[in-house]
């Protein structure tokens, strides 16, 4: 009897901790306001053409930049603009063909909040082919030009705080891994932790 009774509270003692694991998981799935932020941060750098709305409209303003570029072949600027279209319909409009701020943030955790692991991978996909456009050369790693030509392209043009963003990784005669970009923009899309160190935050924040 009394064997059975310590069996029934070691059963119960682990069902506790199993309960309490399932809520802390859950609870971990919940975006918070920290994270949210920078998901409005995300939504204003793709409203390039600042009027409150994302569609098909930003990349066009985005890609006009490109397409004007006299060191690019006419062969890499028809790959850039496919590319760069195929990602904003696969990322972006899944569902709509425009987005409000609120419907961004909204589709964002929804997709968080659904499954973290999922998002992430989700985010670090799209991370990884925008570089493989930006990495002009294929040389896997960025230089200033190529860095500096996106920032331009998405209407950032103070050459200034473009070259210091750009410094803020660490770059070895002018260039810096395009792996570490990519980390970047995952921390910055999928990290609610804001002890953890945000370049792609501090750079954003010089544009404000």
């Amino acid at each position: 009897m009394q064997e059975m009774v310590i069996w029934a509270l070691t059963l119960l003692v682990a069902l506790s901790f199993t309960a309490c694991a399932m809520a802390v998981e859950q609870e971990s799935n919940k975006a918070n306001g920290y994270l949210i932020d920078k998901w409005g941060k995300l939504f204003d750098i793709d409203d390039i053409s600042h009027d409150g709305i994302l569609s098909l409209e930003d990349p066009k303003a985005f890609l006009e930049q490109y397409k004007a570029r006299d060191d690019l072949t006419d062969k890499q600027k028809k790959k850039i603009i496919k590319e760069m279209n195929r990602l904003w319909k696969v990322f972006f409009f899944t569902n709509k063909q425009e987005l409000s701020k609120d419907d961004f943030i909204k589709m964002m955790k929804k997709r968080y909040e659904s499954s973290t692991t999922t998002f992430i991978e989700m985010v670090r996909v799209f991370a990884t082919d925008w570089c493989k456009l930006l990495d002009l050369d294929g040389d896997t790693f960025l230089s200033k030009n190529e860095f500096i030509m996106n920032l331009v392209a998405g209407k950032h043009k103070n050459t200034h705080i473009d070259e210091h963003f750009f410094y803020m990784y660490k770059p070895v005669n002018d260039r810096f891994p395009v792996d570490d970009f990519i980390e970047s923009v995952v921390l910055f899309a999928t990290e609610p932790d804001r002890s953890k160190p945000d370049t792609l935050l501090n750079g954003i924040s010089e544009f404000e």
